[in-house]
């Protein structure tokens, strides 16, 4: 996936559980300037690392039920997820090579229960 898909309240388990492979889910609001730097970030991150993960989007604003069931408290959120099923949440500074390097380490970790 070389571009950013947007997931919502009625698609996300389904779509991730067809995902194969890793995938990256991040909340975002619309006035969320941390939100807006961090989607430039995995624009670049995917232009500099193709084909290493999936990345989607919710908008936190207007799929609040996914917000609740993940309990997200802080906007932007990363959560990690492999062959469908929850990793864990990942913290990472907004550059390319950082979330490069918090993934490799997420996934060297064993998978954390879903809040």
């Amino acid at each position: 996936m070389t571009k950013i898909a947007n997931l919502t309240d009625l698609n996300f388990h389904h779509v991730l559980a067809a995902t194969p492979g890793t995938a990256l889910v991040f909340f975002t609001a619309p006035n969320c300037g941390a939100c807006r730097s961090l989607k430039l970030a995995l624009g670049k991150y995917l232009h500099s690392y193709p084909a290493t993960l999936s990345v989607f989007e919710v908008d936190a604003v207007h799929n609040s039920a996914l917000v609740n069931a993940l309990e997200v408290f802080h906007l932007p959120a990363l959560f990690l997820y492999v062959a469908g099923h929850y990793h864990c949440e990942l913290h990472s500074e907004p550059l390319p090579a950082h979330l490069y390097r918090a993934i490799q380490t997420a996934l060297s970790l064993p998978a954390q229960e879903e809040p």
